[in-house]
Formats: structure tokens, C-alpha cells, sequence
């Protein structure tokens, strides 16, 4: 089996752990929406970009508080995602990318260690915000950090029509 099969059998067990917000379905809308952005762009690692989205919410307990998810969950994310690759013998260079990815998708993380320098990170941020751009509120909440034109076309495209 590969390991985005493995990847994804092990992630959509530990999903299920989540808030409502933080499911499965969430990775899959993630996905899409990435798919959608990375079009057209040179040099995206499609597999990179794939594992991190499948790991980059997988610790957001429900049984938790949302501030302490929100600040936790991308580092909690990262350790499961490591210690399963590494469980996997994947190469130790490439899990270290998945887990820069991962750190890329986070708010708190670019504002602590700086804008992503990673194409696939700039996606996965990109992708993770994007979908929520659905009202006046969150259009100027998300849109002006989004680092891609071809996001910015998507949302101004398929969202902005109906804020």
C-alpha cells in the first residue's frame, strides 16, 4: 500500500476525533480547493502537498476548548504526522517538509516565524482559508493575507459573486 493510502486509511479514523468544523470532509474540501489553486503552477510536489493537507488539522479534539485548539493543534498536527511517517520509513527529509508545509498553514505560525517560503505551503494556507471566504466579514478577514493570484482569481471568481 502507498503511503497516501496509508496516510489517508490512518487520518480519517483520527478525524473523527474532531470538532464538527474539523472532519473529514474539511480535508477533502482543503484538497479541492488546493487541486483548484496548484493548477497551472510549476514545481508543486503533489504528494508533499497531499500529505500535509491530510495531516494539518488531524489534532483538533473536540473535547478541548477552541482557543486552545486553535493555538495547539498545528503542533499536536505535526508530532502525529511525524511519528506515523517516521513509523512508515518515509525519508526523514521529506517528513521534514510535510511538517514545514503543515506549519505553513497556520496563522500564528507565519506570524511567529514569517511568511512560507514553500510553494506547497503557500497552497495549503491559501486552500485552508479560502473556503471559509463566503461573507463581506470573512472576505476582508482572509482575502488580503492570501498569497497566490491564482487564489485570489478562485475567490474573487466563485465567491465574490455571491458576498
Amino acid at each position: 500500500m502507498n503511503i497516501l493510502r496509508k496516510v489517508k486509511k490512518f487520518a480519517k479514523k483520527e478525524y473523527k476525533k474532531n470538532d464538527k468544523s474539523h472532519q473529514w470532509s474539511h480535508v477533502r474540501n482543503v484538497m479541492k480547493q488546493a487541486l483548484k489553486i496548484s493548477k497551472g503552477l510549476k514545481g508543486v510536489d503533489s504528494k508533499l502537498l497531499k500529505l500535509a493537507i491530510i495531516f494539518h488539522d488531524i489534532d483538533y479534539n473536540s473535547e478541548d476548548n477552541f482557543e486552545r485548539n486553535y493555538k495547539c493543534h498545528v503542533d499536536n498536527s505535526v508530532k502525529i504526522a511525524e511519528r506515523f511517517l517516521e513509523k512508515e520509513n518515509y525519508p526523514k527529509e521529506k517528513i521534514q517538509l510535510v511538517k514545514q508545509v503543515m506549519l505553513d498553514h497556520s496563522t500564528p505560525h507565519r506570524k511567529k516565524l514569517g511568511e512560507s517560503k514553500i510553494l506547497e505551503g503557500k497552497i495549503l494556507y491559501d486552500a485552508d482559508k479560502s473556503i471559509f471566504i463566503k461573507t463581506k466579514e470573512t472576505y476582508e478577514k482572509y482575502y488580503p493575507l492570501l498569497y497566490l493570484g491564482n487564489t485570489k482569481s478562485l475567490v474573487r471568481k466563485f465567491c465574490f459573486s455571491s458576498i
